[in-house]
């Protein structure tokens, strides 16, 4: 077995492997690397992101992983299987032989994860992502890892779920003042940790970066915070690292970016033993959706596998699936023409997906199309006269402070005003996020106050009706659904959140 584990370590995540408990259907495998000491002449020595790599590497230890490889300033070389050693000093050269030998061959199948981390410095070069191995030279990017060439190496693990933890925008911003993270990866779940404007954050207490500390918080939460999901490993980060920036004076505060291609991924569960009996029945539905609205067999088929592996073999529901779906692929003429949604093969970082879901820029704003149903809201004219707002709420919320954001037109401000009474209303605390379910179901009465204010103190150029209209005549329908990546790009163009087809990071929207 292929792993980078002094005899002692191996012993011990052996035995973790092996404890009662453990849920031998699906296999996980990771490779961690952290690097420290970058040549002065090129980029500024770091000091915690080795120990981000180490204490990455210790949770995949603890949690039983089935192979852990770590890649380090000092670490020691690990042997391949062919019995010949590889150093595991991360240079170029190492780390791409290691990538080129490693998977070459799958070695895993549907139902495994592939895990990556990597801490250290990135960069942006004509709009592609690079990790900066530790002999980089930024006037060199041949000796720099593509974001797009290690996701491709991954993918031939034969997992269908890869997921990329890239703590790399430590370069005070990059050449042209921008970091990683605006590249969008396909077929993978890529977790960044911040914005591409934004800068990463060491923090000396902590001897750690802000975004791995809340990271390894998140994957050992259990109980009813757990974050067993994607969708909810996700809420935790991008509420905790502001939170941790905040308690720390770092400033200005990071904010994680999270996609998911395809977006059905965001329901993938990665800690099986925290999953709830709500998490499967999300995958379930994610799964009929993709067989019968959308006809896609593999996604279905892929999904289902992962249901499956959760109940450790044992959901009847999901057997059937299966086996209904292996007599309709070969009922087919040629599966190749079906759009494939396991193991991607090598794809160009320019190329669209079938449906890829981007975390929105922040974790303030609600999505506003879900909000919306059929009659719940009419569009509301502004008001000329001088009365006084009606400010009525079904559930006790007090208006007043948005009214007042609004009326002096501080948009941004409006907007985390907006998420904080709406979450509210919906009976949960700041920092939570929104079923669908609660969206469909907010109150009526609310969601007209809201919207009425926001329509009128924007002389009508912002408010969920406002929305709502544009939606409609992009050609999107009020049923909750995902419409289509046509229909919701146009949508984003239409209301700002998408210029020259790229999405604007919420800090970079310019309301007027």
């Amino acid at each position: 077995m292929l792993v980078s584990l002094r005899p002692s370590e191996y012993n011990k995540a052996s035995a973790k492997k092996n404890r009662p408990g453990h849920r031998p259907m699906t296999k996980n495998w990771a490779l961690a690397i952290g690097i420290n000491q970058y040549n002065p002449n090129y980029f500024s020595p770091l000091r915690y992101a080795k120990r981000d790599a180490e204490q990455m590497r210790d949770f995949f230890y603890e949690a039983g992983f089935d192979e852990v490889c770590f890649f380090s300033d000092d670490s020691p070389p690990l042997t391949l299987p062919n019995g010949e050693p590889l150093s595991t000093y991360p240079s170029c050269g190492h780390l791409q032989s290691f990538l080129d030998y490693r998977f070459e061959r799958p070695f895993l199948s549907a139902g495994d994860n592939c895990w990556f981390f990597f801490a250290g410095h990135g960069m942006q070069q004509a709009n592609r992502d690079y990790l900066m191995p530790i002999d980089a030279n930024p006037r060199n990017m041949g000796i720099a890892l593509s974001v797009s060439y290690v996701r491709e190496r991954l993918s031939r693990s034969g997992a269908d779920n890869v997921i990329l933890m890239l703590d790399a925008c430590r370069s005070e911003g990059g050449r042209d003042g921008r970091g990683i993270g605006s590249e969008t990866q396909q077929g993978i779940i890529t977790i960044s940790a911040c914005s591409p404007t934004e800068k990463s954050w060491e923090i000396e207490t902590l001897q750690q970066g802000a975004f791995t500390y809340a990271l390894l918080e998140a994957l050992r939460l259990g109980g009813e915070r757990n974050c067993a999901t994607v969708e909810r490993l996700s809420q935790y980060l991008r509420y905790r690292v502001p939170e941790l920036c905040k308690q720390h004076n770092k400033a200005p505060a990071q904010m994680p970016r999270i996609s998911a291609d395809p977006a059905e991924k965001l329901h993938f569960i990665l800690r099986p033993q925290f999953a709830t009996l709500t998490d499967i029945n999300v995958l379930k539905t994610d799964a009929y959706r993709a067989a019968q609205l959308e006809d896609n067999l593999d996604l279905a088929e892929q999904i289902w596998i992962r249901v499956l592996t959760t109940a450790q073999g044992r959901d009847m529901e999901a057997i059937r699936a299966l086996q209904k779906i292996a007599v309709q692929k070969g009922s087919r003429p040629s599966s190749s023409s079906l759009a494939s949604a396991s193991t991607p093969p090598p794809t160009s970082a320019s190329q669209p997906s079938s449906r890829s879901a981007v975390e929105p820029p922040r974790p303030e704003r609600p999505n506003p199309v879900q909000s919306i149903q059929k009659d719940s809201v009419v569009p509301v004219t502004q008001s000329h006269s001088g009365s006084e707002d009606n400010l009525s709420s079904e559930k006790g919320i007090d208006y007043t402070n948005l009214r007042n954001l609004l009326k002096v037109q501080d948009w941004y401000a409006a907007d985390q005003e907006t998420y904080r009474v709406m979450i509210t209303a919906v009976g949960k605390k700041d920092g939570e996020w929104f079923t669908k379910d609660e969206l469909l179901n907010f109150p009526c009465t609310d969601l007209k106050t809201i919207d009425r204010l926001w329509v009128k103190y924007s002389q009508g150029r912002f408010g969920f009706s406002v929305q709502k209209k544009i939606y409609v005549e992009c050609g999107g329908k009020l049923d909750g659904n995902y419409p289509s990546d046509e229909i919701w790009n146009k949508f984003g163009d239409r209301v700002g959140w998408r210029k020259q087809n790229k999405w604007q990071n919420y800090s970079d929207l310019n309301p007027s």
